[in-house]
């Protein structure tokens, strides 16, 4: 059917060229070097490669921890273990409640929208089988009563949201504020769990390693990020292995689900470690920004404010 407004068709036309060679266009480049140059950086990269599998091949024992999954890689084969705790799960979970109310309410306050509503409500619904449920796990006195505590106060709250229709932030950080203590020895039971099964798990694992092959040990511990500072296995293996940081025996594989990435890191670390120590008499010299001690100098220069 023909445009009844030749300018606007005109227009229209122009505007969709326009956004068809917005979309073509290529993204800017930034000085291009000389061909040789390029294939000398390329035989470098290429020899770079050869070594980090070199290294990696010959990095016996590994342990790869993600989740409550150990891996031990030794002498060509794989002994595995779990190190989950039957307490863990569901103090997580009932601490999650008050977590789930308080997202589902943010950000703002006032009325609450029909769409609120409905999550708030099906939350509701899913709390009182899943408190039931905890009668049948056998768990400490102390620790079944604080699960209580949490649902009911929860339940207390969304009732009354979910009633007015209407909450306030003060109101809902008054909740979260009151909830966090009984959270946080929730925190506390779960940590205290995973750690002795992790102790024993890796202490199991352990029997089949000779001194020397303890000695050096590498553990590659597969996480998100979120959670990398502090983590409590990295503090565990930080001290199990008497390291004074992440990034020698201890490697942190950020949010590198496959274990081939994460033993990739592993080769990365272990051939950047020995770098250091070659050029700079310091092992770690390589597992921060090259340039970065250049740059503090030269920062204040450049943004003396």
């Amino acid at each position: 059917m023909p445009f009844p407004n030749p300018t606007l068709a005109v227009l229209l036309v122009f505007i969709s060229s326009i956004d068809v060679l917005a979309q073509a266009a290529p993204a800017p480049v930034g000085p291009v070097q000389p061909a040789a140059l390029t294939a000398l950086n390329d035989a470098f990269r290429e020899a770079y490669t050869d070594a980090k599998k070199r290294v990696l091949d010959s990095a016996d024992p590994t342990l790869i921890v993600s989740g409550d999954n150990l891996t031990l890689v030794h002498k060509g084969k794989r002994v595995a273990a779990n190190a989950g705790t039957p307490i863990y799960d569901p103090v997580k979970t009932i601490a999650h409640i008050p977590l789930a109310i308080y997202v589902t309410l943010t950000p703002g306050d006032g009325a609450v929208g029909d769409d609120r509503l409905k999550t708030l409500s099906g939350l509701r619904e899913l709390i009182p089988p899943a408190e039931a449920s905890l009668d049948t796990l056998k768990l400490p006195a102390a620790t079944l009563a604080r699960q209580k505590q949490i649902v009911a106060a929860s339940l207390t709250f969304l009732d009354d949201v979910a009633g007015k229709r209407t909450f306030t932030r003060t109101a809902l950080r008054a909740f979260t504020r009151r909830l966090a203590p009984l959270v946080m020895e929730n925190v506390t039971d779960a940590a205290h769990a995973q750690l002795d099964a992790t102790h024993a798990q890796v202490s199991v694992l352990r029997r089949d390693l000779s001194p020397e092959e303890w000695g050096r040990l590498h553990v590659v511990i597969i996480g998100p990020h979120m959670p990398r500072e502090d983590l409590l296995v990295t503090q565990y293996f930080l001290r199990l292995l008497h390291e004074l940081r992440e990034g020698r025996r201890v490697i942190y594989a950020e949010s590198l689900w496959q274990e081939p990435q994460a033993l990739d890191l592993l080769g990365t670390h272990l051939l950047d470690g020995d770098v250091g120590e070659a050029f700079f008499g310091d092992y770690m010299r390589m597992h921060r920004d090259l340039l970065g001690d250049a740059a503090k100098p030269y920062l204040r220069h450049l943004l003396p404010k």
